[in-house]
């Protein structure tokens, strides 16, 4: 796959990520993900470099559930939501790091 695939996949990849974020109202890690989104765009290094950051550790997006409070109330739509966000977070990090990790610019 071309370096120039690699950025679309992730660009889109991000884009969804973001308007299910939106969603859910995940304002920070909305903001998080908008600041790699242009930097992608431009098929620049640094934009997978900020979602890679995003992940790993304790208290990181790795972590991250969704719509907490939808447990009790609405478990099937807690359960779908976080079914998503567990496919997209996979997803726009193997794209991130399928970039990082090429051996040629």
């Amino acid at each position: 796959m071309t370096l120039n695939q690699q950025f679309i996949d992730l660009g889109n990849a991000t884009r969804e990520l973001i308007g299910l974020l939106n969603e859910a109202d995940e304002r920070f890690w909305v903001m998080c993900m908008q600041r790699a989104l242009p930097k992608i765009e431009d098929h620049e290094l640094a934009g997978a470099t900020l979602v890679l950051g995003c992940y790993g550790g304790m208290d990181t997006f790795s972590d991250l559930q969704l719509s907490k409070d939808l447990i009790d109330s609405d478990p099937v739509r807690y359960r779908n939501l976080n079914g998503r966000l567990d496919h997209l977070r996979t997803k726009t990090f193997e794209a991130a790091r399928s970039i990082a990790a090429r051996q040629t610019w």
